[in-house]
């Protein structure tokens, strides 16, 4: 299987059906010329393009449809954005427990997209994507179990841990992170992102690229595990028995 044979409909029944998320998985698109079309753009901040879509509508921003400055600045759109986004001041101002430094670091240490390197950002519903649109990424908010599943597909099938991220901005760890990483993303994400997507205290993102997509398949496909054999194979004490 490769990249591009993984059906969308079937992943998105694997991860309903058989992995049981609760959340309707997402599929992103980072569209380098212009939204699809049958997208409609919304005034919203970036991250909150998820759950639009977890609730069966097909959304876009961009540069002249959003509602947030920081997600316009992590997705390469902000190219003269002022001190006060990118060194965080606006987090001390409105955030007392961060100190300047503490604001500083956490934009210097989070990921953004390169400036002009997408146009817009779309999302739809994973089972509703219309046909010739390429997704890059599933994007799905569910709990420690199903994310450790999930996220750590790849580790499983070629060896590669996902990347974890706690502190950066929601857009910034679910969009940008997986671009530059090339990677599996796991994020908290931040109070705002977390809110603005209604995820519960025991809900995290996770972020699968495309080219991870098909180890999602393989890993519920190949899905077996026999607890007696694994405890005979590692534990002293109960071979012994």
């Amino acid at each position: 299987m490769t990249d591009h044979d993984v059906d969308l409909r079937y992943l998105n029944r694997l991860l309903v059906d058989k992995m049981r998320v609760k959340r309707r998985p997402v599929a992103i698109t980072y569209c380098a010329d212009g939204p699809p079309a049958g997208y409609e753009s919304v005034n919203v901040v970036a991250c909150a393009i998820v759950n639009h879509a977890e609730q069966g509508r097909r959304v876009y921003i961009d540069a002249q449809h959003h509602d947030c400055w920081v997600g316009q600045y992590h997705l390469g759109w902000l190219p003269d954005a002022s001190e006060f986004i990118k060194n965080g001041e606006y987090l001390t101002m409105a955030q007392a427990f961060f100190t300047t430094e503490g604001a500083r670091c956490n934009k210097a240490q989070s990921y953004s997209l390169p400036e002009g390197s997408i146009k817009a950002l779309a999302a739809a519903p994973l089972d509703d994507v219309p046909e010739g649109v390429q997704v890059d990424l599933l994007i799905c908010i569910c709990d420690a179990q199903r994310a450790m599943q999930i996220a750590g597909a790849a580790s499983v099938r070629e060896g590669t841990f996902p990347h974890g991220e706690l502190g950066p901005s929601a857009c910034a760890s679910i969009f940008a992170a997986p671009w530059h990483t090339q990677n599996s993303v796991f994020a908290i994400g931040d109070g705002g992102g977390r809110m603005h997507n209604k995820v519960a205290p025991g809900e995290l993102f996770i972020s699968i690229p495309r080219h991870h997509f098909r180890y999602i398949v393989e890993l519920v496909e190949h899905f077996q595990i026999d607890p007696v054999k694994m405890r005979q194979l590692i534990m002293p004490s109960y071979a012994s028995e």
